[in-house]
């Protein structure tokens, strides 16, 4: 059975601020911190060992504190890929939430969702599903247990690409995870056949 853990990091200052995030560099408050420290005894409980769990995380800073929190004191290496950052909202990553909701484009004029870019810059669903969708085709072939690391908007992708969910259907999917939650993922290991009868 392959398993993945998947974390999201947690409480940063972008969003207590009210800004935009996406790659907006921001970094863990002190109570993300808070809830980082108790992710490693959390993840215990769930069957994993920290010490011999294979690592990754979004290379952004919310995410990356929250890896380096969870797996101190121990010599389990963190493994950092941008593959695994939030969507990018181009130039309006670290603006004022407020600011951005007045002019961002939050529908496709043309109904097309997945390819669809709400403001300058910005990735669009396609975008980020297939960068994410590449990273978990990668690790799937590991059989090590792993613990994973991103973001909110970021882990729908990632559970959808686990579920092996085509990227065409990727329009209107959206997993709502809060900051600091896990998530288990699980791949059996029955292989399916045809049978002689």
């Amino acid at each position: 059975m392959k398993r993945i853990c998947l974390i999201t990091h947690c409480e940063a200052t972008h969003s207590v601020d009210g800004r935009v995030g996406g790659w907006f560099d921001s970094e863990l408050t002190e109570e993300g911190k808070r809830q980082a420290s108790q992710l490693t005894n959390k993840i215990v409980e769930l069957g994993f060992d920290i010490q011999t769990l294979k690592v990754y995380s979004s290379d952004l800073k919310r995410a990356a504190q929250t890896a380096q929190i969870l797996t101190k004191g121990t010599n389990t290496q963190i493994f950092f890929d941008q593959r695994l950052r939030e969507m990018s909202f181009g130039a309006h990553g670290g603006m004022m939430q407020s600011e951005h909701n007045k002019i961002m484009i939050p529908l496709s004029p043309d109904g097309n969702r997945l390819d669809h870019r709400i403001c300058n810059g910005a990735e669009s669903r396609r975008n980020i599903a297939e960068r994410i969708y590449q990273f978990v085709d990668e690790i799937m072939v590991l059989d090590k247990d792993k613990v994973v690391v991103t973001h909110g908007f970021a882990a729908t992708f990632f559970i959808a690409a686990f579920q092996n969910i085509d990227i065409a259907s990727m329009g209107y999917i959206n997993y709502r995870l809060n900051p600091g939650s896990v998530s288990i993922l699980e791949e059996d290991n029955i292989e399916i056949g045809l049978s002689n009868f």
